[in-house]
């Protein structure tokens, strides 16, 4: 078996004709650059670009192709330097009476210009990122399949697109088949997706949903694989054969959706879960926070310890202390966000950043941060205990 570090949902913000692609996203996020940061910065070896079903990206990928600068896997995708890309998409789909992303991954390009082809008459713009399809999902899924593809509901809990956040208690209630597959999206966990009896057997993924270079792999997960290829997510998927290893996420209390924010105050509500009008101002203009819907919607009592293959970590540039130049001074020693993270020594950090920088590592490391809650669309952050 392979072990892979894996972030399956990436964004192109630009293609290389200076096309948008993911409206929101940077337009530093082209192909080349995610490649690039993916590999040599961060250290992933499998990727899942998801807007593979652009048009401009499309042509991106045959660029690089045609220049060696990628090469094609006999197991399905492509490889630069050791890195594997899986191309994929993302779609939102209605699903009961809201609509939901999916996200979807295919061997080539080639099935990716296939499955285009197939819905070019239901999607208005195919240059852009996560675009409303006009079909039902039991349709899309007919042409997920003929292209051999395979398929998850993204971001599952967020209010915004996401599933349960978004369409329903049970997703058998609105989809013809259970996923096989889910991402938790950043403002949940393993520990609370095991509230849902009916995801008991489907596999959890966490990945970034990354909007520019620096937050790839702020969410990614420890793959054992057959081969680090499309054949190998596969069968991951599809067979079980392999395992989701860990995922590595942001605590939940960071995630920008984890607890219901007010509109009119314009902050984070507080009480105990589920909280659905301002404890404040008494208003019921807000955003369903994702542990408040959770707990509305759970049928299973919430384990009594964290999930252990669930590990709470934020990236380096999100810890007190680690500014652009340690960044950089940590990169020149260790090579890799995942070498920081996941290798370095003790005394080697210590060397490197200081004592107080290789805490804070450590700290992310045993999961003793402690942090602000987030909601609403901010980010909640860490809390600089050393300082005080």
């Amino acid at each position: 078996m392979n072990n892979s570090f894996a972030d399956l949902h990436i964004h192109i913000g630009q293609s290389l004709d200076g096309k948008a692609v993911k409206i929101t996203a940077a337009k530093s996020l082209t192909l080349s650059s995610i490649i690039a940061t993916a590999r040599d910065i961060k250290g992933l070896s499998l990727i899942g670009i998801v807007d593979c079903h652009s048009t401009g990206v499309r042509k991106d990928l045959f660029q690089l192709l045609n220049t060696g600068d990628l090469e094609e896997l006999s197991g399905g995708g492509y490889t630069s330097g050791g890195l594997t890309l899986i191309p994929g998409t993302e779609i939102e789909l209605a699903a009961g009476e809201g609509t939901a992303h999916f996200l979807a991954y295919f061997a080539d390009v080639d099935r990716i210009g296939r499955y285009v082809k197939t819905l070019k008459p239901y999607v208005k713009n195919w240059q852009l990122s996560s675009q409303k399809a006009y079909v039902t999902v039991a349709d899309w899924l007919e042409v997920i399949a003929e292209c051999e593809g395979i398929w998850m509901p993204a971001h599952a809990f967020t209010p915004h697109k996401g599933i349960y956040g978004n369409c329903c208690r049970r997703m058998l209630d609105v989809l013809p088949v259970l996923p096989k597959a889910l991402e938790i999206g950043l403002s949940a966990d393993r520990s609370m997706a095991n509230q849902l009896s009916e995801l008991d057997n489907v596999i959890l993924f966490s990945n970034s949903d990354a909007h520019s270079l620096p937050n790839i792999a702020r969410e990614y997960n420890q793959l054992s694989l057959v081969e680090n290829s499309f054949l190998g997510l596969k069968e991951l998927v599809e067979e079980n054969r392999g395992a989701v290893v860990r995922n590595f996420g942001l605590p939940p209390q960071v995630g920008k959706y984890h607890r219901t924010y007010c509109l009119v105050c314009e902050r984070v509500v507080e009480g105990v879960a589920p909280v659905y009008h301002c404890s404040h101002c008494g208003s019921n203009k807000i955003v369903p926070g994702v542990l408040d819907r959770l707990v509305s919607i759970a049928d299973k009592e919430r384990p009594g310890e964290l999930d252990s293959r669930y590990v709470h970590q934020v990236q380096l540039r999100q810890l007190p202390g680690v500014g652009p130049k340690m960044y950089d001074k940590l990169l020149q020693t260790f090579g890799t966000e995942m070498n920081v993270l996941h290798h370095a020594e003790l005394d080697e950090l210590i060397k490197a950043g200081g004592e107080k920088v290789a805490a804070w590592i450590l700290k992310a490391r045993q999961g003793d941060l402690i942090f602000e809650a987030g909601g609403g669309g901010v980010f909640g952050r860490v809390k600089d205990i050393l300082s005080d």
